[in-house]
């Protein structure tokens, strides 16, 4: 059925009548708009063109989502000025379904932790990092698209939290794992890291335990188990963190089985640095003696429920035992400090290689290492002292026989 050419108004769209076939009914005022009238009475309106290539090129229909006629026939006049409507339409749906199937940021967090984080890293890792992703990650970023996250963005969550800057590079250290993972599963283009951004340096924390803090606080263990203000099981987990220098999760998950007093070994399969094996010392040995055991239990610091003892709970021992003793607890001065204390000691010892050192207090890499050998403000004040005089020795030489003598620090 064909049609003359006429303008769309609503009476016109309104008398249109089915036919047996499809037919246009075409506006006279723009080339290639029309009103397209199905045999089942349906009614919608269209634009066709061609794309650029005049009479060689494809002929392309764009169905345009108006009911009112005046605002179809804008519609169609916009798209006549653009270069391809059809084209650019294809592309906003492409775009629009790309959208719907590429994962939001708080998706892939969560995929990063349970296929990741919870695999290969150890229980009180990965915790952290699941608390980090809950608690600050996601609010921040996890509507975003992954491949909208930019470092701009991260920058911008980085500044934000700036109050707590430790807890704010960590932030981004675990964001940085998690896209660095997306990577290596496809969600990202490969070095597209947006987490790598530069972090504003914190301040290190060199709050040392003294030997009179360790001894009071040793004593004062002693004191709360005797009083009943510390259960048996953490009181001797506290007592071997000072002997062990082991981290609080490797004690607190410590098991029987591990335990080889004949060879004098500590062994965990999984650790935070994977397979670990300490040496132990007649002071661990002691302990590990005395402590008592329950029949089916592996655990050697058992909950109430026999499961291992939780982290907390230790912390929670140690902060009264702290607080007792007259130990201020600022900075970092708290279960963690132990093992600072310890590795200190041993990496100040100069009797002992390092790579001895590494294996007594459990590091895998130098850099980690130095990280934990703290100096002490009395190391410090000794040494100057004695290269002051070793300095004022090579100078009184010098002048008793007239010759000049090289400083020797």
């Amino acid at each position: 059925m064909e049609q003359q050419k006429v303008k769309l108004t609503k009476t016109v769209v309104n008398d249109a009548q089915a036919g047996e076939r499809e037919y246009v009914i075409w506006d006279d005022r723009l080339q290639g708009f029309g009103l397209r009238v199905r045999p089942t009475g349906n009614k919608s309106f269209i634009y066709v063109y061609r794309s650029a290539g005049g009479r060689n090129g494809a002929v392309r229909r764009v169905t345009l989502k108006a009911k009112n006629p005046d605002v179809a026939y804008q519609l169609a006049k916009d798209k006549s000025n653009e270069e391809d409507p059809a084209a650019v339409l294809a592309k906003q749906k492409d775009e629009l379904a790309r959208a719907r199937r590429t994962p939001k940021v708080a998706d892939v967090l969560d995929s990063f932790i349970k296929d990741h984080a919870k695999l290969k890293l150890a229980a009180k890792t990965w915790g952290e990092y699941e608390r980090v992703v809950e608690k600050i990650l996601t609010p921040d970023l996890g509507d975003l698209k992954i491949d909208e996250l930019q470092p701009k963005h991260v920058a911008e969550m980085y500044q934000a939290r700036r109050a707590k800057p430790t807890q704010a590079a960590l932030a981004v250290r675990i964001l940085s794992s998690a896209m660095s993972w997306a990577e290596e599963n496809g969600l990202r283009p490969q070095g597209s890291n947006p987490a790598r951004i530069r972090l504003k340096g914190t301040r290190r924390r060199t709050r040392l335990f003294t030997g009179a803090e360790v001894s009071r606080l040793l004593t004062m263990i002693d004191t709360h188990e005797t009083e009943g203000k510390l259960t048996a099981g953490v009181a001797l987990g506290l007592r071997l963190l000072f002997a062990t220098g082991c981290r609080a999760g490797e004690i607190c998950g410590l098991q029987w089985s591990n335990v080889d007093l004949v060879e004098g070994v500590m062994r965990w399969p999984n650790s935070k640095t994977g397979y670990l094996e300490k040496p132990i010392t007649t002071e661990a040995k002691k302990l590990l003696r005395k402590a008592p055991r329950i029949v089916g239990v592996d655990f050697m610091l058992p909950s109430s429920k026999n499961t291992a003892l939780r982290v907390e709970t230790l912390e929670a021992g140690f902060e009264r035992v702290m607080k007792a003793a007259n130990v201020e607890a600022r900075e970092n001065a708290s279960l963690h400090l132990i093992r600072h204390w310890f590795a200190t000691a041993t990496y100040t010892d100069t009797t002992i290689a390092l790579p001895v050192q590494m294996a007594m207090v459990g590091h895998s890499s130098v850099a980690t290492a130095m990280r934990y050998a703290h100096v002490t403000r009395e190391d410090v004040m000794k040494a100057a002292q004695g290269a002051a005089k070793r300095r004022a020795g090579s100078i009184k030489a010098a002048g008793k026989d007239g010759k000049v003598v090289k400083l020797h620090a």
